[in-house]
């Protein structure tokens, strides 16, 4: 089976001149969440959220998304994928999911990444120093996991017998991260974490996931399909004869976010964002789907993150409900390893 989540950027309204008119901001919430609740009919194993600043994106903090949706749900699984570690403390990440684990009633999916470098660089924070933040988060998060009181000696963080509240509701609560390179991937298999990929063609995606399997194996930590994910951007449409259309709606939807991120970040003359031919998935359901089967097949991946770059509320909710129609059955009768 690949299980079927989505995969949330949140977008901000499109129109420009309503970008920051208060009554739309309401709207395109109230939008939204009412989107992802009737979502939980449609068959999706859960949501995962992504913590974007000062870009084209309403969910500076996912946590607060999760919150709300722990109240009006019942079945979907709520994560966040993921915090951005550079931005918080490690004590403060650990105890708020540890909140959200109870809120969730156990349906938290946690997810910590280092953060994008545009959006670092905004407020001045150095790749280096994300990365060493993004591990001692780690440290102190599955520290928290295994008991309450936590010591940590670390180059930006240190303290010792911290009481860490409230205590997690599951013993062995999802804990995921990011990585598009096999050294990352490895140091994820490593720690025992599950690992999301995506961006580069399936070829290097496969290399990627071999090396978190190697270093999970050799850590004697959990292997297999189920521990990890890839994410891509989906473009379904209702017909074969569509696909070509849908192929060039979907290029131009993933640049036009990547040229309105750039401008948010005052990244100069960024160009064209380069996109692998595997990252944009497009066409019918079946087509869709094949697609989606395909590269979890190649890659042994048993969880697919969709995204979908679509602006318009009416066009996003037709998709979702023609997605969870016709694509997720799918996805949940596939075979992977």
């Amino acid at each position: 089976m690949i299980k079927p989540w989505l995969f949330e950027f949140f977008h901000s309204i499109h129109d420009p001149a309503r970008r920051e008119d208060p009554a739309a901001i309401h709207q395109q919430y109230k939008n939204y969440l009412d989107l992802w609740v009737d979502d939980e009919a449609l068959g999706w194993e859960g949501i995962f959220f992504s913590e974007h600043h000062f870009g084209p994106g309403y969910s500076p903090s996912p946590n607060l998304v999760i919150a709300h949706l722990a109240a009006r749900t019942t079945k979907l699984r709520l994560g966040v994928l993921g915090t951005v570690s550079p931005y918080a403390t490690p004590w403060r990440v650990a105890e708020e999911f540890a909140m959200l684990d109870h809120l969730t009633e156990g349906r938290l999916e946690m997810g910590v990444v280092s953060g994008i470098p545009p959006e670092l660089a905004v407020v001045g924070i150095s790749r280096e120093y994300a990365a060493q933040v993004h591990a001692e988060t780690l440290d102190v998060l599955q520290a928290a996991i295994a008991k309450p009181l936590v010591s940590h000696q670390g180059q930006h963080f240190s303290f010792d017998d911290v009481r860490l509240t409230p205590s997690f509701l599951r013993s062995a609560p999802s804990v995921w991260t990011a990585s598009t390179s096999p050294d990352s991937a490895r140091r994820a298999g490593q720690r025992g974490v599950k690992m999301c990929t995506g961006f580069a063609d399936v070829e290097q995606l496969t290399a990627v996931v071999e090396a978190y399997q190697e270093g999970a194996k050799s850590a004697g930590m959990p292997t297999g399909p189920d521990r990890v994910a890839i994410r891509r951007a989906v473009t379904v449409v209702t017909d074969d004869s569509e696909r070509d259309q849908a192929g060039a709606a979907a290029k131009r939807g993933t640049q036009e976010f990547f040229r309105v991120s750039a401008e948010a970040a005052k990244i100069p003359d960024a160009g064209e964002a380069p996109i692998s031919n595997d990252e944009l998935i497009y066409g019918s359901p079946k087509q869709v789907a094949d697609e989606i089967i395909r590269q979890c097949t190649t890659a042994g991946v048993g969880n697919f993150l969709t995204t979908f770059n679509i602006f318009d509320p009416d066009e996003l909710r037709r998709t979702h409900e023609l997605y969870g129609r016709e694509v997720i059955p799918r996805l949940r009768e596939a075979q992977i390893g």
